[in-house]
């Protein structure tokens, strides 16, 4: 009997700590989950936030400010909380529009490049309410151009507890 009790000293307050320390990494690596969150760059306010999963999609909407055409584009909410810009499309070209990124075709008047796989921490703006015309989440509006302040310098970022561990530990 004696010998029972001094293992059960030892190996009970060892299996606490081990349970306590997994509990605790499921809850930082877990956390509420990722949120798209666009603010000031300047105060850093939040202006809005949506909550997000790795794999969503983005989308642009605008008018280009002197072309006067539609500009789509299109990104991926990644992982390690980056923007990864898959599609452009555009009806037509002029001052500022890419000429030659990705795959490139016409399709239904637009010209659509497509394979771009480019890499964003954070997409900033100065923000016109004339030239934006939305941000949508999949098929859900996240905000449109009237919904911000006309020349507000923004800043679009993914933010989550992942950020408690150095990105690079998450890209390796």
């Amino acid at each position: 009997k004696r010998i029972m009790k001094s293992k059960t000293r030892v190996v009970l307050p060892g299996v606490l700590i081990i349970a306590m320390g997994a509990l605790l990494f499921s809850f930082l690596n877990q956390g509420p989950g990722l949120q798209l969150v666009l603010s000031d760059q300047e105060t850093s306010q939040v202006l809005f936030s949506l909550p997000v999963d790795t794999g969503d999609e983005v989308t642009f909407h605008w008018i280009h400010s002197f072309e006067h055409i539609p500009w789509i584009e299109e990104y991926s909410i990644e992982a390690d909380e980056t923007f990864v810009l898959h599609t452009i499309s555009v009806a037509g070209f002029g001052a500022g529009i890419p000429e030659n990124k990705g795959v490139v075709a016409i399709e239904d008047g637009m010209v659509v490049m497509r394979s771009i796989e480019e890499r964003f921490d954070e997409i900033r703006w100065i923000h016109s309410q004339t030239a934006l015309v939305s941000i949508t989440l999949g098929h859900t509006t996240f905000i449109t151009g009237e919904d911000v302040e006309h020349h507000l310098p923004v800043e679009l970022s993914i933010k989550g507890t992942r950020t408690l561990w150095p990105r690079s530990l998450l890209t390796k």
